[in-house]
């Protein structure tokens, strides 16, 4: 079975990767990807317009501490990975680093995913592994991590379920019990299907794969905790039901697949769903706009800085030529 399946995996990669290479597909996809950017950018424009631009900019973030929690959250997640591979594979952090920054640039302001195929083709190159040996890590610890954001979004889902805060949701879902009971019969069967069919889905070993787990929790746990924390030193006089309400927002715009620019996106779905928070729309709006240009101003500055060093540093080949991979199925 477990052949079988990687056998399915790289049919489906071979194709995905000569789809791209081709002139046709390249086409497709930067046109694609032009034009989905293009109609969140109109829209978000028309948003704006309505509000007020003057508004919006009286409304900037002054308090420093929006920015120090910022940085915090951007490296939250390469820190984390240095963790996870450097354990997975023995590696230190100063080989891993710059490639998982590189690798969060990618996911952000390219296309999700892209940046766990750049980072399998880096260990390619860059390390003693093959392709297919760090391809299994990179699919294990991408799997984890989906599941412990789904499992975050259903106790926020279950959180304001509690509070009452699920009622902005009435016009998408008329019942909102059957909404609950659903999501959590969903989460039960993807994590029945997981312990069911693990050595089928999963190559690293039973211990590995919690210990994943519980560095992905811990992560979103910490970057919720920063989002909301740094929404409310912004905009102090809204209530924390309606930041967790918008986090929950957040977390399934950021687990949508294949998605470019995911942080426009949330800014559109914020803005909309700002009234019925009671959340100030320009102040709101002001927040929003802040983050998505601070973040794009870092992973320019961060992809040039990273490669630059990578280039200039000629010692990472040598640490990075003993890696090893942990026992499958242990």
């Amino acid at each position: 079975m477990q052949t079988w399946l990687s056998d399915r995996f790289d049919t489906a990669r071979t194709r995905w990767a000569q789809f791209q290479d081709s002139r046709r597909g390249q086409r497709l996809l930067t046109g694609v990807r032009w034009l989905f950017m293009a109609g969140i950018i109109a829209y978000l424009a028309y948003q704006f317009t309505d509000i007020g631009w003057g508004r919006v900019w009286r409304a900037l973030p002054t308090t420093p501490w929006f920015y120090v929690l910022l940085l915090l959250m951007y490296v939250n997640l390469p820190i984390a990975e240095v963790a996870i591979y450097g354990r997975a594979w023995n590696a230190t952090a100063r080989g891993l680093l710059p490639v998982l920054l590189r690798k969060r640039v990618l996911n952000n302001d390219v296309l999700g995913y892209s940046g766990e195929a750049y980072f399998s083709l880096w260990a390619q190159r860059n390390t003693n592994l093959g392709y297919r040996e760090a391809f299994k890590t990179v699919k294990d610890n991408t799997i984890i991590s989906s599941v412990a954001s789904t499992s975050v979004a259903f106790l926020l889902l279950a959180v304001f379920f509690l509070s009452g805060q699920v009622k902005l949701l009435a016009r998408y879902f008329p019942d909102e019990t059957s909404t609950v009971a659903a999501g959590i019969a969903v989460l039960i069967c993807i994590v029945a299907v997981g312990v069911t069919f693990r050595r089928a889905i999963f190559s690293l070993s039973s211990s590995l794969l919690l210990w994943i787990g519980g560095a992905h929790l811990m992560r979103f746990l910490i970057n919720t905790g920063l989002q909301v924390t740094q929404w409310a030193v912004v905009i102090p006089e809204v209530s924390v039901g309606s930041w967790v309400t918008l986090l929950a927002l957040h977390i399934v715009v950021n687990r949508i697949p294949f998605v470019p620019t995911r942080n426009l996106v949330f800014m559109g779905a914020g803005l909309e769903l700002a009234g019925a928070l009671q959340i100030p729309e320009a102040a709101l709006g002001s927040m929003l706009l802040a983050q998505t240009l601070l973040d794009r101003v870092l992973n320019f500055l961060t992809y040039v800085g990273t490669s630059a060093l990578d280039a200039a540093t000629v010692d990472d080949r040598e640490e990075l030529d003993a890696l090893s991979l942990p026992d499958e199925g242990a």
